[in-house]
């Protein structure tokens, strides 16, 4: 049985495995990541893939006899259709178009059951991977080499391995050999062992998807394994592997001898048939499994069955338990009630006689609802092992893609031969087409339906879950990626430093003075061959100017400050019992730079909780509302009445006491209020109006594609959209009940009277389309196309004489837009029946294509979608999220620029703006949209005029670029709003730039009617163009793309699934908490990422340049001045830990503070705090401490002697070493304390901690280990006075220039949160606590006189300066 292979280590080897034979090469080269199963079809090679044809058997004659029967009985078919719940076709094919013709499609993938049709045998062989699933990236015999080989990709890593092996060499060997490895060690086993650990959890959950066990028909031919290739190389990993696991096994469990690797199918007892049917006979197919269907008055539509007169099953076949990884394409399955999908199955049968079952798909797209799956026609009756087996069929679909919503197919069986001259020259070949609707993704839950019977299409890394995988883009933060070139300037600097060492090593070998006497080198006698050895002998004295664990060390601190963004319990959703999950945890100083927010609307500002709460029937308008309407007129300065909200109060009374044959489960909880909408629908005086209401609201209880479930007996709807939801409640509550979906025959209560209609059709809502269609049968045998959407796509096809209605609508329509609504429209068409069977037989055409069948299917959705009667219109609500007025208020005085992008209309938008605090009623805006604009230049021109009129701008690159540096908020006066068919303009290079300048003037952009891709292409514009760091917000499917492309992406976890979430950098509840992600732990993150890299780089420096001047007096012979224990320690022990608490642990000011002052968060977009004047002044700072370390030992070695307590002097070169290293390590410690912002328990143990270890050591080394010359020296040196003298005199002249800076600095030139910390210090606790409110904290800020601090124009912060110098 085929099974999984390890590509990535094969690859590793492919060039040793490349001889053994041509199936070994085949196998490696076709399949992606798995062996598995071998079926006659497909290429097996680029050629077959490629241009692989076979000729035709035929002659020309023959030929155009055949294609003239094909066009004959072809037309026989026109005018009839089925009627089943899936659509199907039949057709004469030849047999060249179905050997030579497809055999040459490399993007059709074909799946035999039972056995291959001759003219198929003679098909090239295609791979298929098995269902084992290996998501590690190591095995127990790759870990080590490919783990190391992933580490040295690093460029420092691959150095320092370099410096490493280059000190083995005896010219150039330290005395201590063995610690040269220490500090590259100790990086590389702890990124392995983080690799490791991170792999064996994945490892756990691969064994654990794999040994599931799961129902396989066993005992019947799969005609695509024909078996697989295992080479050397897999079989001494899988010896190894098993013997591993073995052996961890029997350690856990002592006396048991079987280990997790080893557990097969033989060891799981064995399931006898579950429907036996040995009395099965051909004619119980033809009458009882195929079911045959009726429209009206028709006769029976064409069907088949894949059992064929013929066919005889096997007595043998039987469901046994296996495990689901072996799995194969072709094998049939059977999934019981409640369990998971093993692999992408195509359902064949159902408990159900319908084929109707239903899923949760909540681990693929984190959507709750069921939704439900139909069986094939022709399929469903393999109810049983023996009909399974009895079945003869292919399969005809795509190859595999990642589209979770998306899949088409065409099974495909043998007819009966007409004629012998047919036997030879063609035969029948009946089709049924399929969709993802007929399909079971690995992954989803099967619920309500007892079990499902199916063929698997696609395996393992071949399933869209898995294809779905990693899709997310590996993201690097701004600082990283600035971090390369200061790591390249590091680097250049290294190797100055080298190649000056080596030309004055050259010079002073070249004189002639007494040291030669004394020169024990006899390796070399010239100059200039001293001078590449000091090159390179130098290469390793200075290594540590590259700090080797920089990359480790920020990995350490970004784990610990994710963890801490984890565990913030201000951002946790206890409704959803979500915390905010980090899902990268490398990118979090980049939450401290964000300039740009992009944000949907539905879900991320809004709740996406549906209420139904005005609609127009018939040109008359119902419904009032107070909630978001209030909150509008108000921000809006219009005429607002404080008395509304009683009014509505009273009408709602007045409506419940009248509504009749109401099935709502709370009357109170109705949000559709309206008396006079109950007055016309109870009413027998006007009977136009009453048949308006009537059959507008049994549209609503119809035209959906809602799934009812019983629980509890409370009867609860699965919806796929809360829109969807909203709608077919509202319905309910006013006497229109959906009472059952089963089986796609809709059961509804009008007015209490049970009603049966059968959907024929659903033609599915597109972001293209805007629009869904339902097809119906009602009891009387009439056919009705009820279709909702859009107004812009409802009215083009409305039929003609209807001007009145349309235009009272439309005013309706656009006031409810006004007002904050999402509208629909409704609209029907009686449809004849011939008329309808001559549709579907062009319908069942297009579903028949497997490429390009949405396509195709919207063609042929146009020809019924024509000549609607307009029912009416209908408004939605969608409430704000708590708290996300005040939240976008605080974004905005934090500099941060918030555009937001959703596919709603223009009004809607423009309204929902108003009441989040994005637009006000001063303002002046600009609106795009393509009514009033039909070209490019007319969008072009129109941009320009407006830069020239209303800001003083031309519009030239010069002016481009200059506002490309300033990054101040723009003026609260201007906003853009610019729909989906504008932004096509805008978004073209010759506009582009025109735009964003526009743009940069104003405070709010609104995107409307913008599609997925558009979203994503915004955030890619202004991201490149501008060069800033962006975040993109959405919770749906359609804003993955944005979220993805933008530097940080943010999911919300809602209604509308997961799928935002999944592939977001960090995952969140509510909108709300973005303003604290982004002003506490962005602002924190950044800071203290900023002041941990320049601590890294300073204490490198100060450590290396030291060696550099000692050099000048030892003839730069690259010897040391310290011990070399202290050089391979210094890193790892001595300063590593201070580095790493400032990192995770220091603050400047607590949350609360940070919060109520967001202004301070403005230095992280104009990225004060890590540019290149800060790296240099660190690296000043430490080149002029390295100085004064040197340069006082130096000092007083030359102008005084020390003796220790024996008498014996103190100037051997070990003891000089210490006399520098111990202030060095002091001043670098000490620097570190003063600079950060806030002193803290932990900072000062830690501190402690580092000064202890370099004692401990010196004093446990010197004394009792193989020190040689080093052995006293401790001892020796710290008996002295004059030891702790040029202790206390080197830390007080290195950092007192830094001090004095601090001092001056904070005193006469205050920055922001200088001052901010000043008046907190001020003020008394009580005074403190009391001062709470976001008012008096901006007052606060105010008051400050600071450069940072906001000013405030009309209530709204407009603008805000920086400097770093007091003006």
């Amino acid at each position: 049985m085929p099974s999984l292979i390890n590509f990535d280590a094969i690859s590793s080897l492919k060039s040793s495995l490349h001889g053994l034979s041509i199936c070994a090469f085949n196998h490696l080269h076709h399949v992606p990541q798995h062996n598995g199963s071998l079926a006659h079809e497909g290429p097996t090679n680029q050629t077959d893939y490629s241009s692989r044809h076979h000729e035709s058997q035929f002659s020309q004659e023959a030929h155009a006899e055949q294609r003239s029967r094909d066009d004959e009985e072809a037309n026989s078919f026109e005018g009839s259709c089925n009627n089943s719940d899936q659509s199907w076709t039949s057709r004469v094919t030849s047999k060249k178009n179905e050997a030579g013709t497809e055999s040459g499609d490399a993007s059709v993938r074909r799946i035999y059951v039972t056995s291959i049709p001759e003219e198929h045998r003679h098909l090239p062989s295609q791979w298929f991977p098995s269902n084992k699933i290996r998501t590690t990236k190591y095995t127990p015999v790759s870990f080590i080499p490919k783990n190391l080989w992933n580490q040295f990709k690093n460029i420092a890593n691959a150095f320092f391995l370099f410096v490493t092996l280059l000190q083995c060499i005896p010219l150039f060997c330290p005395e201590h050999l063995g610690l040269s490895f220490i500090p590259l060690s100790v990086i590389l086993l702890t990124t392995a062992i983080k690799d490791g650990i991170e792999d064996y959890r994945r490892c756990v959950l691969d064994k654990k998807f794999n040994n599931t066990l799961t129902w396989k028909l066993v005992g019947f031919n799969n005609a695509n394994a024909l078996g697989e290739h295992i080479g050397l190389w897999r079989k001494l990993k899988k010896f190894i592997s098993h013997t591993v696991a073995d052996m961890s096994y029997c350690l856990k469990n002592s006396g048991i001898s079987s280990g997790l690797a080893t557990l097969t199918v033989d060891n799981i007892s064995h399931r006898h048939s579950l429907e036996s049917d040995s009395a099965f006979t051909l004619s119980s197919v033809s009458q009882d499994s195929l079911e045959i269907h009726e429209i009206g008055n028709s006769g029976p539509s064409n069907s088949f069955s894949v059992i064929q007169e013929q066919s005889t099953g096997s007595s043998n076949a039987k469901f046994e338990r296996v495990c689901r990884k072996s799995l194969l394409v072709g094998d049939i399955v059977k999934v019981l009630a409640d369990e998971a999908i093993p692999a992408d199955l195509l359902i064949l049968s159902t408990e159900n006689s319908n084929g109707v079952c239903y899923v949760e798909t909540k681990n693929l797209d984190g959507e709750t609802n069921l939704k439900d799956k139909y069986a094939l026609c022709s399929t469903k009756c393999c109810k049983s092992e023996y009909r399974c087996s009895a079945a003869s069929f292919w399969v005809e679909c795509e190859q595999p893609h990642a589209d979770l919503y998306s899949l088409n197919g065409v099974v495909k069986a043998p007819g009966a031969v007409q004629s012998p001259s047919e036997s030879t020259n063609g035969r029948k070949i009946h089709e049924e087409p399929f969709s993802i609707s007929n399909v079971l993704l690995c992954g989803c839950t099967l619920r309500n339906s007892k079990w499902v019977i199916g063929l698997v299409l696609y395996t393992g890394s071949e399933t869209r879950i898995q294809k779905n995988r990693g899709l997310t883009p590996s993201k690097r933060s701004r600082i990283t990626r600035d971090l390369n070139w200061t790591i390249i300037l590091n680097f250049l600097l290294l190797f100055a430093m080298c190649l000056f060492s080596g030309v004055l090593r050259s010079i002073y070998s070249a004189q002639n003075n007494s040291a030669r006497v004394f020169e024990l080198s006899k390796n070399s006698n010239t100059a200039p061959a001293h001078g590449i050895i000091s090159i390179f002998t130098s290469l390793i004295l200075f290594q540590n100017l590259v700090p080797i664990s920089l990359y480790i060390t920020m990995d350490i601190v970004r784990s610990i400050q994710s963890y801490f963004i984890f565990s913030d319990r201000e951002m946790y959703d206890e409704k959803l019992d979500c915390p905010c999950s980090p899902k990268s945890w490398n990118i979090s100083d980049d939450l401290g730079q964000i300039e740009y927010i992009f944000s949907d609307k539905t879900g991320t500002l809004t709740q996406n909780i549906m209420s139904f709460k005005k609609c127009s029937i018939n040109g008359i308008r119902y419904g009032k509302s107070h909630n978001e309407d209030t909150c509008i007129k108000k921000r809006r300065n219009l005429n607002y009445n404080e008395n509304l909200s009683c009014k509505v109060d009273l009408d709602k009374k007045k409506m419940l006491e009248t509504l009749s044959l109401s099935d709502s489960p709370n009357p109170e909880s109705i949000t559709f209020i309206s008396s006079k909408f109950v007055d016309h629908l109870q009413s027998n005086e006007n009977y136009i109006q009453t048949e308006a209401c009537f059959e507008f609201f049994k549209a609503l209880a119809l035209c959906h594609s809602v799934v009812t479930d019983v629980q509890d007996e409370t009867l609860i709807y699965n919806a796929q959209s809360p829109d969807e939801e909203a709608l077919v409640k509202v319905a309910r509550d006013f006497g229109f009940t959906l009472l059952n979906t089963k089986n796609r025959r809709y059961t509804i209560r009008i007015r209490g009277e049970n009603k049966n209609f059968r959907v024929l059709d659903i033609i599915p809502f597109t972001s293209t389309r805007k629009r869904m269609s339902v097809i119906i049968r009602d009891e009387d045998g009439i056919i009705h196309l009820i279709c909702k959407g859009a107004d812009t796509v409802i009215f083009p096809r409305l039929s003609s004489g209807q001007n009145n209605i349309i235009e009272k609508t439309k005013k309706h329509l656009a006031s409810f837009s006004s007002e904050g609504f999402r509208t629909l429209c409704i609209a029907r068409r009686t449809i004849d029946k011939q008329d309808y069977l001559e549709w579907k037989v062009n319908f069942n055409e297009a579903n028949s294509a497997i490429h390009e069948r949405n396509e195709k299917v919207s063609k042929v959705s146009e020809m019924i979608e024509q000549e609607l009667e307009l029912l009416g219109g209908t408004a939605i609500e969608d409430k704000l999220q708590e708290n996300v007025p005040e939240t976008i208020a605080l974004l905005a005085i934090a500099g941060i620029k918030l555009w937001v992008l959703t596919g709603d209309k223009v009004e809607t938008a423009i309204n929902i703006g108003y009441s989040c605090n994005l637009l006000d009623p001063n303002m002046t805006i600009f609106r795009i949209d393509a009514n009033s604009f039909g070209a490019l230049e007319e969008v072009e021109a129109f941009i320009r005029n407006t830069l020239c009129f209303n800001f003083g701008y031309m519009g030239t690159d010069e002016e481009f670029r200059f506002l490309l540096k300033d990054h101040s908020p723009p003026s609260p006066k201007h906003a853009i709003v610019i729909d989906g068919d504008a932004l096509n303009f805008v978004l073209s290079e010759q506009v582009s730039f025109l735009f964003l300048m526009l743009c940069k003037q104003c405070k709010t952009v609104l995107c409307c009617r913008v599609s997925p891709s558009q979203k994503a292409a915004v955030v890619a514009l202004v991201k490149k163009s501008l060069n800033v760091v962006t975040l993109a917000i959405g919770d749906g499917a359609n804003d993955v793309s944005m979220i993805q492309e933008a530097d940080v992406g943010v999911g919300i976890k809602g209604v509308e699934g997961q799928a935002a979430s999944m592939s977001a950098d960090y995952a969140i509840g509510q909108f709300s908490f973005l303003g604290r992600l982004l002003l506490v732990h962005g602002r924190w993150d950044y800071k203290r990422m900023s002041q941990m890299i320049s601590f890294f780089f300073y204490k490198n420096v100060i450590w290396t340049f030291i060696l550099f001047w000692y050099q000048f007096y030892n003839e730069f012979d690259g010897n040391y001045i310290f011990d070399y224990t202290y050089v391979m320690l210094f890193n790892l022990l001595f300063t590593s830990l201070p580095v790493i608490i400032a990192g995770c642990f220091d603050q400047d000011v607590d949350a609360s503070v940070s919060m109520k002052n967001p202004s301070l968060y403005q230095r992280g977009i104009l990225g004060l705090e890590w540019n290149g004047k800060r790296f240099w002044s660190y690296m000043l700072d430490g080149i002029y401490q390295s100085l004064v370390c040197f340069g006082v030992a130096l000092f007083v070695f030359k102008f005084g002697d020390f003796v220790s307590w024996t008498g014996r002097n103190i100037e051997c070169i070990e003891d000089i070493g210490l006399f520098i290293s111990s202030p060095t390590i002091f001043v670098i410690n000490i620097f570190i304390l003063m600079n950060q912002e806030r002193l803290n328990l932990i900072s000062l143990i830690t501190w402690m901690f580092s000064i202890g270890v370099f004692w401990i050591w010196t004093f446990i080394y010197s004394e009792v280990g193989p020190s040689y010359a080093f052995h006293k020296s401790a001892s020796r040196t710290c008996q002295t006075f004059g030891f702790w003298c040029v202790t206390v005199l080197t830390i007080a002249l290195c950092l007192l220039p830094r001090f004095s800076y601090i001092c001056l600095q904070k005193l006469f030139y205050p920055r922001d949160i200088d001052l901010l910390r000043r008046r907190l210090c001020a003020k008394s606790d009580d005074e403190t606590s009391s001062s709470s409110s976001f008012a008096t904290d901006i007052e606060m800020c105010e008051q400050c006189n600071d450069p940072l601090s906001s000013k405030k124009n009309s209530g709204i912060v407009t603008s805000v300066s920086f400097d770093d110098s007091n003006k």
